[in-house]
């Protein structure tokens, strides 16, 4: 097309589009080296279809295998929404960090199991002079029932809370 040759209808250079969208050239020329704008011909632009694109790269819309800067945008937002509530339910204590969980399960096991090696050698003075299997099965299951009720009062969250006294009653 030469100068002064009328432009096809609807095809405006990179200068009008510009100015109908609010951007500099600069700002179309960009957007038409990422794609999001189409030449029809060097510096020449479809107007509806441009302004089109234009609205859709600007409400977010995204094009076919690409993410769309709103949807991104929404899982960053979501990602640190959900990293408050973490925070905050760790502030409550509702919530607590594994290795806080496994070291008070290994105080709680190293403790339970320490307890219930000491019943033998207690019990067995006990049980020497005994002959009744009633009154062993009796002494065997009471002792069982004291260090699982001291079991069930341990509580990791009490500082220096410690889970059984070492002896057996």
């Amino acid at each position: 097309m030469r100068k002064g040759d009328k432009k096809p209808e609807g095809i405006v250079g990179t200068s009008e589009l510009a100015l109908i969208v609010g951007k500099t050239k600069q700002w179309i020329s960009q957007l038409t080296r990422d794609g999001v704008l189409t030449q029809v011909s060097r510096g020449k632009y479809n107007l509806a279809e441009s302004v089109q694109a234009y609205i859709k790269h600007v409400a977010g819309v995204a094009e076919e295998g690409k993410v769309s800067y709103n949807d991104e945008k929404a899982q960053h937002e979501q990602i640190k929404k959900e990293i408050a509530q973490l925070e905050l339910e760790e502030k409550r204590k509702n919530l607590h960090a594994t290795k806080d969980v496994q070291e008070a399960w290994g105080d709680l096991l190293v403790n339970f199991r320490g307890r219930l090696m000491v019943l033998p050698p207690k019990l067995a003075s006990e049980l020497t002079f005994m002959t009744d299997a009633k009154e062993i099965r009796t002494l065997l299951e009471s002792r069982l029932t004291d260090a699982l009720v001291e079991l069930s009062k341990y509580d990791p969250l009490e500082e220096g809370d410690k889970p059984f006294s070492g002896e057996a009653t």
